[in-house]
């Protein structure tokens, strides 16, 4: 069996931007809304997809452009069981600098358990479990699944999987955009 993690293509929600930490929730309304950038996707991927014997998504437009990508036809809802752990921020007016800057400390801040306007990581946790808990079930159905998810989330459900007796790789989190990180698993005997 064989669950593949894949995170979205790039979102091209236009250059960096300076902004207030009340500004980062404009910022990522923007991110969770653009478009990807589809021309950066490498061609094995839609192979992958394709020998796959389920497609999934995150319910986030991002990850549902970018499963449209992949060419497959799929039946299944996109589902916000696969979402990202959203970024907290802070509602101060004031110092404007880099969103990146922004990204990096709220995203530490969050693993430390700052979470205004966000769920807890304790959160995230637990959904990345219920959501490991579906992949092996869709596999175990299917074979192999193919999830197009997130960064962070596919962190956070790679940790639940290799608990779960998955082997695969143990660090995600440098990364990039179209990236398919794949776990397996001996069937049972029977």
């Amino acid at each position: 069996m064989q669950i593949i993690l894949v995170r979205h293509g790039r979102p091209d929600h236009g250059a960096a931007c300076w902004c207030s930490p009340a500004q980062m929730k404009d910022w990522l309304a923007r991110y969770n809304e653009a478009d990807v950038a589809v021309h950066e996707m490498p061609d094995g991927l839609v192979t992958l997809a394709r020998a796959a014997g389920a497609v999934v998504c995150s319910s986030i437009a991002r990850c549902v452009q970018s499963r449209a990508c992949l060419g497959v036809d799929s039946c299944r809802q996109p589902d916000p069981l696969f979402a990202e752990a959203h970024l907290p921020y802070l509602d101060w007016p004031f110092p404007k600098l880099p969103a990146g800057f922004w990204r990096l400390l709220f995203r530490s801040a969050w693993f430390c358990g700052f979470a205004r306007h966000t769920e807890p990581i304790r959160e995230s946790n637990r959904r990345a479990g219920a959501a490991a808990e579906r992949l092996v079930q869709l596999a175990e159905t299917h074979g192999s699944v193919l999830l197009m998810g997130h960064g962070i989330m596919n962190i956070l459900i790679a940790r639940q999987l290799r608990r779960r007796g998955w082997a695969g790789p143990r660090h995600l989190l440098m990364k990039g955009y179209w990236h398919a990180s794949v776990y397996r698993k001996a069937l049972p005997d029977r």
